[in-house]
């Protein structure tokens, strides 16, 4: 039986390019008015209106240690589903992104282990390397970084230091 091809959405952050499982993604659209939360870490960007519903926007590459993100003309919100494989009930989030570059192909054979050391990333917010023609582009474990008490244990640690 062949190896059946998984997609992912290949991105930019900073200099760099990672993917996330493109089944995690339920839409992408055009950054928007975002209104800032007071006593927030400087990787909440704010929070948006997205049909009624109010979701937050994190500076994905802030999130990461990658730096604060510039927003430019190529600058997006990937709205993504953190309860995809799960019973759990997690509300929608956006995530800040430089740019978008495209969906992309991978089989089994592509991924590679997350090397221990001499990551741009926290190596356990990866799940794999993914060899996109040619080059080793690290896929993000959305579920670990954007894990809810993760993300309260980081808030409560900013207000902390105010």
């Amino acid at each position: 039986m062949p190896d059946p091809a998984h997609q992912y959405l290949r991105f930019a952050l900073g200099l760099g390019r990672y993917t996330v499982d493109l089944a995690r993604v339920k839409e992408i659209l055009e950054i928007g008015p975002l209104t800032p939360v007071p006593m927030m870490p400087s990787f909440v960007r704010g929070v948006m209106n997205l049909r009624g519903a109010v979701v937050p926007v994190i500076d994905l590459g802030d999130r990461l240690g990658l730096g604060v993100a510039s927003i430019g003309r190529r600058s997006c919100i990937v709205m993504v589903d953190l309860a995809v494989q799960t019973r759990d009930e997690l509300p929608p989030m956006g995530v800040l992104v430089d740019a978008v570059d495209e969906v992309v192909d991978a089989r089994a054979a592509d991924h590679e282990p997350v090397p221990p050391l001499g990551t741009e990333v926290d190596p356990r917010y990866l799940r794999s390397l993914v060899r996109v023609r040619g080059v080793a582009t690290p896929e993000l474990d959305l579920p670990a970084v954007l894990d809810p008490a993760a993300l309260a244990h980081a808030m409560v640690a900013s207000t902390c230091r105010r």
